[in-house]
């Protein structure tokens, strides 16, 4: 009987998102107020010629993302720029007033269930890719730099590696923290949301509900990864530093989120490097010092930070 019931709650459940989901809109790219982002005033100069633009991961937005990272690098000198982007409202089903800290991280599933709780990051990867392109066109339009360096947490850096793609030629480095480069399994999903773990949902299942498309287009074997390894994991003239935690919960296993091959400058960065007990997750990848002083090595071309 429990497995009937279970059944029939994932029929119902998968029965509501497909009646709010053809009515979902995606809305115009949204610049939020981040600390050390989003000055438009910001002139690049000699020795920081290009702008940093952060780009957040699903289920989540810029200034949750960005608190500590984005300061730092203006602190170095950058401009740096960060937006909001797949953002999805479906309709309110009549339950709003539920908090948005009692539903955390639940994604479309909780919008249309709660209504009081709008994501970012939760289209599909084309269409955020195509507002990430808009905004990297405004800042280089702003600031008159030809190229940019794209900076991705999760989710943000397969819209990334998109976005390289269709435009390598306005990309002088790419960043990525915690990205699935050839796909994640989502095994820690069902325990992080054991509402859908209870239900017997396995990772990849879990993900498209909590990460909606997005979700779904970052486990092994998708059309949307097969056609970004195409040819390569990186393109030709653009750097890129992919940085991974061997404690990720959600993306694994967590060797996905290096490069399989890195060549011409190309590097992988272990949080763990120098510091192997250290223990980092998803999230934690945009506040755990020694991270943040990875990416930040990245960015800049510097060292890396000393062993613990």
């Amino acid at each position: 009987m429990s497995t009937v019931r279970s059944a029939v709650v994932v029929v119902l459940l998968c029965t509501l998102i497909g009646l709010v989901a053809p009515r979902a809109a995606a809305l115009p790219v949204e610049v939020p107020t981040v600390a050390g982002a989003n000055d438009f005033s910001c002139r690049t100069t000699p020795e920081k010629p290009y702008p940093v633009i952060l780009a957040h991961g699903a289920g989540t937005d810029a200034q949750s993302s960005f608190a500590l990272l984005a300061p730092d690098l203006r602190k170095l000198g950058y401009c740096v720029f960060a937006a909001d982007i797949g953002r999805v409202r479906l309709p309110n089903l009549g339950m709003a007033g539920a908090a948005k800290q009692a539903w955390p991280g639940w994604g479309p599933l909780a919008t249309a269930m709660f209504g009081n709780f709008v994501p970012y990051g939760v289209t599909d990867i084309s269409s955020q890719t195509s507002e990430l392109a808009a905004f990297v066109t405004m800042v280089r339009g702003v600031t008159g730099a030809p190229k940019v360096i794209m900076v991705g947490h999760s989710t943000g850096g397969t819209d990334i590696r998109e976005l390289v793609r269709r435009h390598p030629e306005v990309v002088d480095k790419v960043v990525t923290v915690g990205t699935p480069y050839r796909g994640s399994t989502f095994s820690g999903l069902p325990r992080m949301y054991p509402f859908f773990g209870a239900l017997g949902l396995n990772g990849p299942e879990t993900a498209a509900q909590v990460y909606g498309p997005a979700g779904a287009e970052q486990v092994p074997g998708t059309p949307t990864l097969d056609e970004l390894n195409a040819g390569g994991e990186t393109r030709p003239g653009v750097r890129y530093t992919a940085i991974a935690s061997h404690t990720d919960e959600v993306i694994t296993p967590a060797e996905t989120a290096l490069l399989s091959d890195p060549q011409r400058g190309n590097r992988n960065i272990w949080v763990q490097d120098g510091c192997p007990d250290l223990v980092v997750g998803h999230a934690q990848l945009l506040s755990d010092p020694r991270s943040i002083a990875a990416i930040t090595a990245a960015v800049t071309g510097g060292p890396l930070p000393a062993p613990c």
